[in-house]
């Protein structure tokens, strides 16, 4: 059963959690909740090369750079080591549940998520939603899930691989941003698009240059 459409609750942009991310991190969000390659259980692949390369400006460090904010706030946990990215929310607001057909369709994507970490936070994830809304229909098909490994969001990260743009429980907007640009020893052409055009920098007459990795030039030259 393959996915060809992306459910997007629209009261997402009610909540003040997701509002107190950057736009850099929403988009990023919501490019994974789009994915085609997301699976029943919520696992994208993550390839920031790939995800930059649907743009015209970005490349695969800033991608990293804005999973920070995600990653820090349990939007989404990554496991580098397999690529695969998962929506933390999923279980909960995509409605698997409610149907037999489409916890069937959950427990066979958890199969093929080759991350052990991610399938305890998807098992941990279950847990809550069996103790919130134990009446719906899907769990007889589940109820094998309830019995593996789970994990929460917090002790999954401490065994995931670390972001390489910097620890994500700190800040994002501080100190990675700043390593990288003194380590290449100032030269803007290899620092992130994120760190070079935060939106308080944009000039006015900017243009923007649709190959990928060219930097805005002013309109006025």
């Amino acid at each position: 059963m393959a996915r060809d459409h992306a459910r997007i609750r629209l009261d997402i942009w009610a909540d003040d959690d997701f509002g107190s991310l950057t736009s850099s991190a929403q988009w990023l969000y919501l490019h994974l909740l789009s994915s085609p390659t997301l699976s029943f259980a919520g696992v994208a692949d993550w390839r920031p090369a790939r995800i930059a390369g649907r743009t015209a400006e970005l490349t695969a460090a800033d991608v990293e750079f804005f999973a920070t904010e995600l990653e820090r706030d349990h939007y989404v946990l990554i496991d580098r080591r397999t690529e695969e990215a998962l929506i933390r929310s999923w279980v909960k607001h995509d409605g698997l549940m409610k149907s037999p057909n489409m916890a069937k369709a959950l427990v066979k994507a958890y199969g093929a998520t080759a991350s052990q970490t991610l399938r305890a936070v998807i098992v941990g994830q279950l847990h809550r939603l069996h103790e919130a809304k134990p009446e719906l229909k899907g769990w007889t098909d589940a109820a094998t899930l309830l019995g593996r490994d789970a994990l929460t969001p917090a002790e999954a990260l401490e065994e995931l691989p670390p972001n390489p743009s910097g620890n994500p429980s700190a800040n994002p907007s501080g100190n990675p941003s700043e390593n990288q640009a003194e380590s290449d020893g100032g030269n803007p052409s290899v620092t992130p698009y994120s760190i070079l055009h935060t939106p308080d920098s944009f000039p006015s007459s900017v243009t923007y240059s649709t190959s990928p990795g060219e930097q805005p030039k002013a309109a006025n030259g």
